[in-house]
């Protein structure tokens, strides 16, 4: 299936300098598509001075190397997703916004209040190291207390997951290449000495998200996703695409035929493939002053039992509800015991009169088939109901008569 090309590539263009929009009206520059998002004033900002500190970077405006944000721009509580489209799609449900951060790496960053609570959401891109940056640098920035949680997008290797469900994952286990065992010329199965090193990939012991936030995520992801079971499970962080996923590229010696049948053989109850979700887990665990807590979901894009990939238009459907549903968790989620600047959790009627009900098209077949199975399981009950009653009651009818015929010719003799 693949056809190797000789491309030419282009010059690149230059690089673009970071930018900065806060709250006001736009002034010569490109508008997002959110209305609340291109209502502000667009400033370019860059580095103003030199960077001394090369253990931990920041410009003299304390701005941090990679996200190009500083102290007071970012919220304790921070949503964070892969695709800058998701991330404007889930700050467009806010009430009001106040800061918006574009670095020249990949970050964006949008921080507003949502039903008086200040909550941001940030665009990471994909993979291990720029969420690595991500909670680093947004720790250096922000005093006290830090709660987060991923949205994402995932493949599933359990045949239970059906394509546009949600994911949570309760633990992550990483799955990472191993280098050793694809650069070692030597006889791996004479000289090394851990059986690590005959392994082409590793899996690692699992890692706890929140419980707490886990038990938000999914008591807010039932109240606007009904059509489906929310699927909470053990969810695979993966170092690549392609190769730690299991992926085949007949281009390169991967070794990973068996590697998705191994990660179930271990842990049978994972229910998502992707490549951000463990690295978070795994930091909020690691950080010294204990003050990190997080968690995630995934919407399911790729069946890779089945084979199947979920359409476009379920995808931006689920994107919305799935951004409800994290948005609420996160701002009715107490940042610490005496926390007061949490919300209070919305029933599912106030969720839709604020919200709206938008009804995804999985969403509406599904009701339309539990509609159908109601309306089978009725009318195969009065079916059966009705076949019952004359069974009984012709039997009966006939015997009253036998009765009644014998009892009077017995009289009449």
């Amino acid at each position: 299936p693949f056809e190797r090309t000789r491309v030419r590539i282009s010059p690149s263009p230059p690089p673009l300098t970071p930018l900065c929009i806060r709250s006001g009206s736009i002034d010569g520059m490109p508008t997002p598509t959110s209305p609340k998002i291109s209502r502000a004033v667009s400033q370019r900002l860059s580095i103003k001075s030199d960077v001394n500190d090369a253990n931990f970077p920041k410009d003299g405006q304390g701005r941090t190397y990679h996200t190009f944000t500083k102290e007071g721009e970012i919220a304790n509580r921070v949503v964070t997703v892969g695709s800058h489209n998701r991330a404007a799609l889930i700050a467009g449900l806010f009430d009001k916004l106040e800061e918006h951060v574009i670095s020249d790496r990949g970050f964006i960053t949008y921080t507003g209040t949502l039903r008086g609570t200040r909550v941001s959401v940030i665009a990471t891109g994909m993979g291990l190291p720029m969420v690595d940056m991500m909670v680093r640098e947004v720790n250096a920035c922000v005093p006290g207390p830090l709660l987060f949680l991923r949205l994402g997008t995932c493949g599933t290797p359990a045949k239970h997951v059906k394509l546009g469900a949600v994911a949570v994952s309760k633990q992550c286990v990483l799955v990472t290449r191993n280098y050793d065992a694809f650069h070692n010329t030597r006889s791996r199965f004479e000289d090394c000495k851990s059986n690590m090193m005959n392994r082409y990939y590793n899996i690692s012991t699992p890692i706890k998200a929140s419980r707490e936030l886990t038990h938000s995520l999914t008591r807010e992801l039932q109240k606007r996703i009904d059509h489906q079971p929310v699927n909470v499970g053990t969810g695979a962080t993966c170092d690549s695409f392609y190769g730690s996923q299991g992926r085949t590229d007949p281009f390169f010696h991967d070794h990973n035929k068996n590697l998705i049948n191994d990660l179930m053989k271990k842990h049978p109850d994972t229910v998502s493939l992707e490549m951000e979700t463990g690295h978070l887990l795994h930091l909020a665990a690691t950080s010294t002053d204990n003050m990190i807590r997080a968690g995630g979901c995934a919407i399911v894009l790729a069946q890779r039992q089945s084979n199947n990939f979920l359409s476009l238009e379920m995808k931006k459907a689920m994107e919305r509800e799935c951004g409800i549903a994290v948005l609420e968790a996160l701002i009715t989620t107490k940042l610490a015991r005496d926390d007061k600047t949490y919300a209070k959790p919305l029933s599912k009627d106030e969720l839709n009169e604020k919200y709206g009900t938008y009804k995804t098209p999985e969403k509406e077949k599904a009701m339309g088939d539990i509609q159908s199975k109601y309306m089978y399981a009725k009318y195969s009950n009065s079916i059966v109901g009705m076949t019952f009653a004359l069974g009984v009651a012709i039997p009966a009818a006939a015997y009253l008569v036998y009765r009644c015929l014998f009892s009077s010719s017995k009289s009449r003799e």
